[in-house]
């Protein structure tokens, strides 16, 4: 029987820090941080979508062609591998310059197994056909970017050097129009600084926006064709109201649990503390040799309860979040709670860098119940505890050789242990055949952390 329970919400709210735009901002002209950083974007996208455009064809036109041969499917691959880069790249651009994220919307990040099986799932994914929709689109629009980007520098340097220049036309003159068969011109220098003047006021004026306009309708065709479709955010909505929904669950158990241990444990131990001492007060006070005795084995067995107590204090503690988990990680941390298992545990892991605290402290909690409940339920004489770092998911394994049988009852320990690593974007899966063995599958994203 494998269950899985849970759900991956693998898509994140967009960073809404985009620069407002005002007329202020527009009016500063062409050469502006902002206008240049537009115009390295439009050609960038331009050269990208134009480069990227002629290999995709000749790889899927050579590939389709020699299919039936060795190489025509290696082609193909390397096509659709391609355009899923060049989409990333665009990605990636479109964050640089207005500081919005465009959520990937692939089923998985890269399809595995042999070439066909890879090639399947490129052609299989939806995203990949609106990557190449974006592609042809982009090449198409950004010729348009890429003539605007070259008429606007064209017009303010030709504006700006015009005075220079002007001598070497024809009969020393500028021709402006005909009206009526009159022809109209400029020729003197005054005429000719003034009409430099007009242009160059003119594509300080104009180019910003043009590019503002431009640089919004390139991005944005980036969000509709790259980002998630309508059906997809609707779905990832739903989830997050879901998984926003357990968090709120998994807290509210989470207190309803420290309570009951607080007041079922240390709380007694201590009113009886308050009771036993209170009668070897009073018995101290009498002065009787008999009951000096009485009130020394009070305080005798006050001074075990307190150290039953800070036991379970500690054991309390210990569930929340142990000491040594934020001093020493996520590995020592499980190794230490397998050594306090009733049951031998083996723990192999294999991380290459820390997780995130948010990442251990959900990890640490999944096997310390998990081992609980195995201790409990499972009459199993081994357990063991894998994990490891895999593609960017974080991913634990806590198994035993008891009797199985364990079932994701809602409102159950295995359902809480869903509820707590859902808001993580993590999945639960369990394995619990009858007769065993048992295994606690957890994974969650675990990305590795900035150098900066």
């Amino acid at each position: 029987m494998i269950t899985t329970v849970g759900a991956k919400v693998a898509g994140r709210r967009a960073d809404e820090n985009a620069a407002v735009v005002g007329p202020g901002e527009l009016l500063k002209g062409p050469f502006t941080g902002r206008a240049l950083r537009q115009q390295g974007y439009l050609l960038a996208s331009f050269a990208g979508a134009f480069v990227q455009f002629l290999w995709l064809t000749v790889a899927l036109t050579l590939g389709g062609s020699l299919l039936l041969v060795v190489i025509g499917l290696p082609l193909l691959l390397a096509g659709l591998v391609s355009l899923r880069w060049a989409s990333r790249r665009e990605r990636q651009r479109i964050l640089n310059l207005t500081g919005e994220r465009v959520p990937s919307p692939y089923r998985e990040p890269g399809p595995t197994g042999n070439p066909l099986q890879r090639l399947v799932g490129y052609v299989s994914d939806p995203a990949t056909w609106r990557d190449l929709v974006h592609l042809i689109v982009s090449a198409a629009f950004g010729l348009t970017w890429f003539c605007t980007v070259v008429i606007l520098w064209a017009m303010t340097v030709g504006a700006v050097s015009l005075p220079f220049w002007y001598s070497s036309l024809p009969n020393h003159r500028i021709p402006l129009t005909h009206i009526d068969g009159s022809q109209y011109y400029i020729s003197t220098l005054p005429s000719i600084l003034v009409f430099s003047a007009i242009s160059l006021v003119f594509a300080w004026l104009v180019g910003p926006t043009v590019l503002e306009l431009a640089t919004r309708a390139q991005t944005g065709l980036g969000r509709s064709l790259l980002g998630l479709s309508r059906p997809e955010l609707d779905r990832r909505e739903a989830a997050l109201r879901t998984t926003r929904s357990q968090a709120v669950s998994a807290a509210e158990a989470e207190r309803r649990r420290i309570e009951r241990d607080l007041h079922d444990g240390a709380q007694q131990r201590l009113v009886a503390l308050a009771m036993d001492l209170g009668r070897a007060k009073s018995k101290l006070k009498s002065g009787n040799e008999e009951d000096s005795e009485a009130a020394a084995q009070l305080v005798a067995e006050a001074h075990e309860g307190v150290k039953l107590a800070l036991s379970e204090l500690r054991d309390l503690a210990r569930g929340i979040h142990p000491a040594v988990l934020t001093d020493r990680g996520l590995d020592a941390a499980l190794s230490a709670l397998a050594g306090r298992s009733p049951i031998p545990v083996e723990v192999d892991a294999a991380l290459p860098w820390r997780p995130s605290p948010e990442v251990e402290s959900a990890a640490y909690f999944v096997a310390s119940e998990a081992l609980a409940n195995m201790a409990k339920h499972s009459h199993a004489n081994r357990a063991w505890i894998d994990l490891e770092v895999r593609d960017g998911q974080l991913r634990m394994i806590v198994g035993d050789n008891g009797v199985g049988g364990a079932e994701t009852n809602p409102g159950g320990g295995l359902a809480g242990l869903s509820d707590r690593i859902a808001p993580l974007d993590g999945i639960l899966s369990v394995s619990s055949p009858i007769g065993g063995p048992t295994q606690i599958i957890m994974e969650m994203p675990c990305q590795k952390p900035s150098a900066f």
